[in-house]
């Protein structure tokens, strides 16, 4: 394929291996994604190393992640992938809507009115150990109406000052949480910290959805072992991270969760939300009849 490296080097083994492995997301739904989840797709089919070594067993200082990365953006500049399928959670741009009008402003925003599928009550809180899970679980969460929010390790501020409102707004109804954090010593501590801060604010209905002992044991999914470096010597521990199942196991297992905790099902939201928008339009028409 014309632009990319030679397909017996190996940045030009890792471009194709990407390429191809973005065709399958893109035949699963599961786009948009990030490079995490590719790469560690990649490393669980023997493609790419877990991490680079010397011959005396000391990890280099480049990653595999890295060469990732540095693959899927010769895809994207050569304009064979697309940029928008995958997602950049550590950056964000903030913009503010406007019309000529407050009416056309109202009118512009009808395709996106949405009808309230928890009647009237708090959705479920999606919680995310690492930005990059939360970053391609987002869409769901915004197709369902939930917030979302990645705690990036042991949080203070933000979940103090972010995430505790929400708690505090489920007033005397607990507030359910669908948590997705890694299964091993650090994950554990970051699940009980971001608890032990919220249960401060009111009740909450966790559910830890990914990863489970559960789901390790039914897929038969890859241990690794995780270095701590909290402790001095660091210390290993026996790791399951949550990018070991596929990306599109994981948005399934969100979907099918909010599908079955929400009061309304969304297809009979969606087709409620279309009725009452060609209403809105139908009169629009009318009333701008009725003046000329």
């Amino acid at each position: 394929m014309e632009g990319l490296s030679k397909p017996n080097t190996k940045a030009g083994r890792l471009q194709r291996a990407c390429l191809g492995l973005l065709a399958e997301h893109e035949e699963d739904g599961a786009i948009p994604t990030s490079n995490r989840f590719l790469f560690y797709e990649l490393e669980s089919r023997g493609i790419i190393p877990k991490d680079y070594r010397t011959p005396d067993g000391t990890k280099r200082p480049r990653t595999p992640g890295q060469d990732v990365s540095d693959a899927v953006y010769v895809l994207r500049e050569l304009g064979i992938v697309p940029w928008d399928y995958i997602v950049d959670e550590t950056r964000s741009l903030s913009r503010r809507r406007y019309a000529t009008s407050v009416f056309g402003y109202v009118l512009d925003s009808l395709e996106g009115a949405r009808i309230d599928l928890w009647d009237d009550k708090s959705p479920p809180l999606i919680l995310c150990e690492s930005r990059s899970l939360a970053g391609v679980l987002e869409p769901i969460a915004s197709t369902y109406l939930c917030p979302i929010a990645s705690t990036n390790g042991q949080g203070g501020g933000f979940l103090h000052t972010d995430i505790a409102p929400l708690v505090e707004e489920a007033g005397l109804e607990p507030l359910r949480v669908f948590y997705f954090g890694d299964l091993d010593f650090s994950g554990g501590h970051i699940e009980d910290n971001t608890y032990g801060v919220l249960e401060g604010y009111g009740e909450l209905d966790w559910e830890r959805l990914a990863i489970t002992h559960s789901q390790v044991r039914r897929q038969n999914l890859t241990q690794i072992d995780k270095k701590d470096h909290r402790f001095r010597p660091a210390r290993t521990f026996p790791a399951v991270e949550t990018e070991a199942l596929k990306q599109v196991q994981i948005q399934q297992i969100l979907t099918d969760a909010l599908e079955n905790a929400t009061s309304v099902p969304l297809q009979e939201a969606q087709e409620a939300e279309e009725r009452q928008r060609v209403q809105v339009q139908v009169r629009e028409v009318l009333d701008s009849l009725e003046h000329e």
